[in-house]
């Protein structure tokens, strides 16, 4: 039985990102970045007003009272006929460019309209109000995303107004999953006495998907040798990643790591010294990769999210494949007696407050759904409320 931090270094260690490929902005979402990505442009490309109101010469509009003839107007994709001459002010608004002899823009909401039609200026203004400069947010060849940042909508959107249409990236990761046991259902389907639905499938999809993956989802693998060897055969030819759920275990019963070894597949480890999830593997075969996780649908949860998704992130290139964590405070006791780590599940509430999210046993799905952490508890640990802890987080939470 290894440590956790040494069974997710040797499930990382082979593993390569997936192939670059380009990809439009929309088609880009969730993908990692290949390589740095510079501006093709300046943002803003001109001064421009950032709302709407009146372009003005601010020596002439320094104080309120000021009453001026407004003979241009300048929206937004236009550009003004002529410079704005002394004396007088141009209607303007939001995003469109400064007028030439112009300097600052007084907001609509402080100027009245005259009866003769020129605009009194309720208040004063100092030179370069209201206005957006030229490159203010980025100049050309800045660059404005980095290698192996993940590409949200904040980020495509980004790369639009710098003047991209596409990016390259790596690929969607191809995630396949597969259940393993007799005993096994489809969600929905009438249960004969011994029969459960199929939770964890639909588990792991989720996740996966939830994090980026193109995910595949294979019938379930027999309680038998050979159906388990053909249908990883067939798995592995199918994607970049292997998850199972099940059969990973030491009984009767129990096909995966037999079968794996049969087809020729090296087991990097079996065992990993935490809690839950403590019958999970890792083997390697003419280049494909195979993770399986427990049974247990928590056990499998778990970890899921402890290795499976650092992997999934190595193969998306990411520059960041750990989990990200928030620092709480426990407002109840946590308690490991154990002897082995133990990740358990929480609720983490938006004032920082954290507690457990209810009975920590591996087949409770319960507090699973209504977890959105997890913290590390050291073995034979007892932490009083006020305790500083750091929340682990998963997508989707």
């Amino acid at each position: 039985m290894i440590t956790y931090e040494d069974a997710l270094e040797r499930v990382l260690k082979p593993l390569l990102a997936v192939p670059v490929v380009s990809l439009s902005l929309t088609e880009a979402l969730g993908c990692c970045l290949a390589e740095d990505v510079s501006a093709l442009v300046d943002l803003p490309g001109f001064d421009t007003a950032s709302m709407d109101g009146y372009a003005v010469r601010a020596g002439e509009v320094s104080r309120s009272g000021v009453v001026l003839p407004c003979r241009l107007e300048v929206a937004a994709g236009r550009v003004a006929d002529r410079s704005l001459e002394s004396g007088e002010c141009a209607r303007i608004l939001t995003g469109a460019p400064m007028p030439a002899g112009s300097d600052a823009v007084v907001m609509q909401e402080d100027t009245e309209r005259e009866p003769d039609g020129r605009i009194r200026f309720n208040d004063g203004v100092k030179p370069w109000e209201n206005v957006r400069f030229r490159g203010e947010d980025f100049r050309m060849g800045t660059r404005v995303l980095a290698v192996g940042q993940r590409l949200g909508p904040p980020q495509l959107a980004l790369a639009a107004a710098a003047g991209r249409a596409e990016l390259r990236v790596h690929r969607k990761v191809r995630v396949v999953v597969a259940s393993s046991g007799d005993e096994l259902r489809s969600p929905g389907a009438t249960l004969a006495p011994g029969q459960i639905h199929d939770s964890n499938s639909v588990l792991l999809t989720t996740l996966f998907r939830s994090a980026g993956a193109e995910v595949i989802q294979v019938p379930t693998l027999p309680d038998q040798l050979e159906a388990t060897m053909a249908g990883l055969e067939s798995a592995l030819s199918m994607g970049d990643l292997v998850i199972t759920a099940g059969g990973a275990s030491v009984g009767d019963r129990d096909f995966l790591r037999p079968a794996w070894e049969r087809l020729g597949g090296q087991l990097d480890f079996f065992k990993v010294a935490i809690k839950p999830g403590k019958p999970v593997f890792f083997g390697t075969l003419r280049g494909g990769h195979l993770i399986g996780l427990p049974g247990n649908p928590v056990s499998a949860f778990v970890t899921a999210i402890l290795m499976a998704l650092p992997a999934l992130r190595r193969l998306q290139g990411s520059a960041e494949v750990g989990l990200p964590a928030t620092v709480g405070t426990l407002s109840v006791p946590l308690s490991n007696p154990g002897l082995r780590r133990h990740f358990m599940r929480v609720i983490l509430e938006e004032s920082g407050q954290v507690r457990s999210a209810g009975v920590q046993a591996s087949h409770i799905l319960l507090s699973m759904a209504r977890s959105n952490g997890l913290v590390d508890v050291p073995p034979s640990t007892e932490w009083p409320a006020g305790t500083p802890v750091r929340v682990l987080r998963w997508p989707g939470v």
